[in-house]
């Protein structure tokens, strides 16, 4: 084994290196610094953060920072968002209702019989013609008012006085579209109204289920009776078989009722369907019965219209009743009736 010799030399630099290191370690906990590579290590620690970690730092928004910038609206501009002014909503129904073409009703008078005719805008209805020679007064009503044709003629059921006049009006202008009951009539005017319609090559509808057009502006229902059998012992049936039709304009409300009576009003009422309206066409010329009283308790109408004559006027009973109500009556005895809707307001003239 080989000794290794200690001299004084290699004891002085011993020392010395002792010294020095004695020295760094002292000056290190003096200034607090942390020795070359550990101030390496931290400045690449704190310095290299990830593109990831920035991402995470700046998108991730904790849920209570989420809800208070979400919640925080101004209240201001709550109240201007969630409160539409009453004013506001009125002005744009208003502007809504005053660029519609008025609705206009004129009920002829012909006597113990209906012919109504409804214009709206160049739309022209006719419901019911009357008989036989009322076909022209409508003619002449609506050579009167520049029509050149009748786009929906309605017939609600098939009696002399609601189909008579049929014939003669289309036969002395163009009809677009021609509605009647589901059910054969039996009297010569129905046979006579079918003859001019094969001659014309007109092909009718026959109503079965609720039907819904546009008249212009106006919304037109059509709605048929639940069943067209006819029972054995009643003269009178098609008179229940009569369409009822319902005219919306705007906030205006029409319905006419051609002739139902007890059975059908009681089964219309019923079925849920009847609503309010400004103008109640009285069914079967104004005779008396307790659903119609029903009837008009419900709809509460401002005006009744009842075709009549100074021959044959409405039951007196029945007069008594709309004016107890509250209802102003319009009978044709008295002269033609003309009632102008703006959607909004109703107007009436005789």
């Amino acid at each position: 084994m080989r000794k290794t010799k200690i001299t004084r030399k290699n004891i002085t630099i011993v020392k010395f290196a002792a010294l020095m290191t004695a020295c760094v370690i002292a000056l290190s906990a003096l200034t607090g610094c942390s020795s070359p590579k550990e101030n390496a290590e931290q400045t690449a620690s704190s310095d290299q953060v990830t593109p990831a970690e920035q991402t995470a730092s700046s998108d991730q928004v904790t849920p209570a920072e989420q809800t208070a910038s979400s919640d925080q609206t101004a209240p201001a501009e709550q109240t201007a968002s969630d409160q539409a002014a009453p004013s506001d909503q009125a002005d744009a129904a208003s502007e809504q209702t005053s660029s519609l073409n008025p609705l206009t009703l004129q009920v002829l008078k012909v006597g113990k019989a209906d012919a109504m005719v409804l214009t709206c805008g160049d739309a022209v209805m006719v419901i019911d013609c009357g008989e036989k020679e009322d076909g022209e007064e409508v003619l002449d009503y609506l050579a009167q008012k520049g029509a050149k044709k009748v786009d929906i003629l309605l017939i609600t059921h098939f009696d002399k006085d609601h189909v008579g006049g049929a014939d003669t009006v289309v036969e002395g202008i163009p009809v677009d579209r021609i509605l009647m009951p589901d059910y054969e009539g039996t009297g010569k005017q129905y046979k006579e109204f079918v003859d001019a319609l094969d001659d014309l090559g007109m092909e009718p509808e026959r109503v079965a289920e609720v039907l819904n057009l546009q008249l212009g502006d106006a919304k037109v229902k059509v709605e048929p009776p639940a069943s067209y059998e006819i029972p054995d012992t009643d003269d009178e049936y098609d008179n229940n078989f009569s369409l009822i039709t319902t005219v919306d304009f705007g906030k205006n409300r029409l319905v006419f009722t051609g002739d139902i009576e007890e059975e059908r009003i009681s089964q219309w009422l019923d079925g849920g369907t009847v609503q309010k309206c400004d103008v109640l066409k009285i069914p079967h010329h104004g005779f008396y019965n307790e659903p119609l009283e029903e009837m008009v308790g419900i709809m509460q109408p401002s005006y009744a219209v009842i075709c009549d004559s100074e021959k044959n006027p409405a039951e007196k009973k029945t007069v008594s009743m709309l004016e107890e109500k509250g209802v102003q009556c319009l009978q044709t005895k008295d002269g033609d009736i003309t009632i102008v809707c703006d959607g909004e307001n109703i107007e009436v003239s005789r």
